[in-house]
């Protein structure tokens, strides 16, 4: 009677229905996609994703500006007007 149990309890471990909830099901023009990532997932993923865009955007502003101080102290150099003391 115990194995008998036992093995019932096994089979009924085995065969309960994990419920999908950590699932998302996207459904567009690429096809269907299955995202298996919790909802949490999800959220660290968007919140890192900003974050690397706001570094990119950052990065893209200094090198910019630093551009704009090179291409100025080539015209400065051409005209022959002193270098400014930077500090």
């Amino acid at each position: 009677m115990k194995a008998l149990f036992n093995a019932g309890l096994v089979a009924a471990g085995l065969f309960t229905a994990v419920p999908a909830l950590a699932q998302s099901i996207d459904i567009g023009p690429g096809g269907i996609r299955v995202d298996p990532r919790s909802s949490r997932e999800r959220e660290y993923d968007a919140i890192r994703r900003e974050e690397r865009r706001e570094e990119f955007r950052e990065e893209r502003r200094d090198a910019l500006r630093d551009d704009i101080r090179r291409e100025e102290r080539r015209r400065d150099f051409e005209e022959g007007v002193p270098p400014r003391d930077r500090y």
